[in-house]
């Protein structure tokens, strides 16, 4: 199997291209999520209205260096990150949260699907019950009973798991590779 000089350019500019594209967050700053606490949309205030109970309030961009969300009761604050991690905080500055809370997102614009939701680090619970779901590719939820923590304004987190941006871009270099290679083969220049 021979390479010409264009199909070796061609392989060095994708995987740069793909080298480049590795160190992309799973979840960009600026993807549109829309929030829900009980299934209703007045249950969670966003950082774009600036945390007031106002119509839309559950929608807003993810701020990679902001808090996006505080349950309408203020009680629970939530934060998302671009590495795909969200932290639940206890606001009310007394170490429990009463009673139950369901929280349901969608986050759209995703570079894949959401394939999972799962609890990170619980040391700094003592107490209550933590359920998160994926609902759908774009759709997650979690609902805390009761939940103690071990400190004033504790916090515990959680992490999405999104497919790498650059897993279709490999898949796609591959079958090219596979497609010149079949060429070459078949074609072999003399």
């Amino acid at each position: 199997m021979r390479w010409n000089s264009s199909a070796a350019a061609w392989l060095a500019a994708a995987l740069l291209g793909l080298a480049g594209a590795a160190s992309a967050d799973p979840v960009p700053a600026g993807t549109l999520i829309t929030g829900t606490a009980a299934g209703a949309a007045t249950g969670l205030l966003g950082l774009d209205s600036g945390f007031a109970d106002v119509p839309g309030s559950g929608v807003t961009a993810l701020a990679a260096a902001d808090l996006e969300y505080l349950s309408n009761d203020f009680a629970v604050a939530i934060d998302f990150l671009t590495d795909g991690s969200v932290t639940f905080y206890d606001n009310t500055g007394f170490g429990f949260l009463a009673g139950s809370y369901t929280f349901s997102f969608e986050l759209a614009g995703l570079p894949g699907p959401i394939l999972a939701f799962d609890l990170g680090d619980l040391s700094g619970i003592t107490g209550g019950s933590i359920a998160t779901s994926v609902l759908d590719g774009q759709h997650i939820s979690i609902t805390l009973t009761d939940v103690a923590f071990a400190s004033a304004f504790g916090s515990f987190g959680t992490q999405l798991t999104v497919p790498e941006p650059t897993t279709p871009a490999l898949v796609l270099a591959g079958l090219a590779l596979l497609w010149g290679a079949r060429r070459t083969l078949r074609h072999p220049e003399a």
